[in-house]
């Protein structure tokens, strides 16, 4: 908003021409209607869970974890793209990793999911649909990236979706698989939701999660949900958007014209003046 008053109030003194101005208003507002995050579960993006769930493992197997979300959670992004995520530690935790944590690889895949409160043991049936793998290849976080001392923690680093996923609506499914970690020898002390605290504490109902000491598990069981950032875009604006900026451009930039062509003429009157 800051920005906006700025544009809005000094173009004067600058020296700008108004309509460059008013085309930048026209794209701020553009990009703050397509661009949101949202906070799962929805009533920690501003209190801590009250749990915590220690995602990654030394062990050689590697670990997988799947997550089910119910709509309700995710009706602010329906029509955005999830290009990533991020977790935070619980506020009883110091920053984390204390040394480099490292993962060959770390991969993610999002589809259409059965309600929280229909999640299976069984990992394939808790998609209801085909599910897009949207990241591959290696992970790592650095030192201390994970940060400490608030109350809710800030987020960690994000993991970056290789794929976006257009999420449409309707429940979601979220599987991570991903191996053994090496370098940091501590585990992640992450925020989550108590399974054991279901469903008052909307694990069941809103969200639920099962994992398993192995990246290729079939079958998990009952699992801490994390608290979990997701990241979106809309890649292209919606229609009624652009019209909207196209139209209010347009209207800027007749607006400049007519006001130029209705100024007088500069008087040379002084100059037309006979010589005594």
């Amino acid at each position: 908003m800051a920005l906006v008053q700025f544009l809005f109030f000094n173009h004067r003194e600058f020296g700008v021409n108004k309509s460059i101005h008013l085309a930048s208003l026209i794209a701020i507002f553009m990009c703050a209607s397509v661009c949101a995050d949202v906070i799962v579960p929805n009533y920690t993006a501003g209190v801590e869970a009250d749990g915590t769930f220690s995602l990654t493992s030394t062990a050689s197997a590697g670990r997988t974890y799947q997550m089910t979300i119910s709509s309700s959670q995710l009706s602010s992004v329906i029509g955005e793209e999830l290009i990533g995520m991020q977790f935070r530690l619980n506020g009883a935790a110091s920053s984390w990793p204390l040394a480099d944590a490292n993962y060959a690889f770390w991969n993610i895949f999002i589809g259409p999911g059965v309600s929280p409160a229909s999640m299976s043991n069984t990992f394939a049936v808790n998609f209801s649909g085909t599910s897009t793998q949207v990241r591959s290849g290696a992970l790592s976080f650095t030192t201390g990236s994970f940060p400490s001392g608030s109350s809710p923690n800030n987020f960690g680093p994000t993991l970056t979706f290789n794929t976006p996923y257009l999420y449409t609506g309707g429940d979601l499914t979220v599987e991570m698989r991903f191996a053994q970690q090496t370098g940091a020898t501590t585990q992640s002390p992450l925020d989550a939701v108590l399974a054991s605290g279901g469903p008052g504490n909307g694990w069941g109902v809103d969200f639920a999660a099962r994992w398993t000491g192995n990246a290729d598990g079939t079958s998990g069981s009952n699992g801490n949900f994390l608290v979990t950032n997701f990241l979106t875009q809309s890649a292209v604006p919606e229609p009624s958007t652009m019209i909207l900026a196209g139209a209010s451009l347009a209207s800027v930039v007749f607006w400049q014209r007519r006001r130029r062509s209705s100024k007088p003429a500069k008087s040379n009157t002084a100059n037309s003046l006979p010589n005594a």
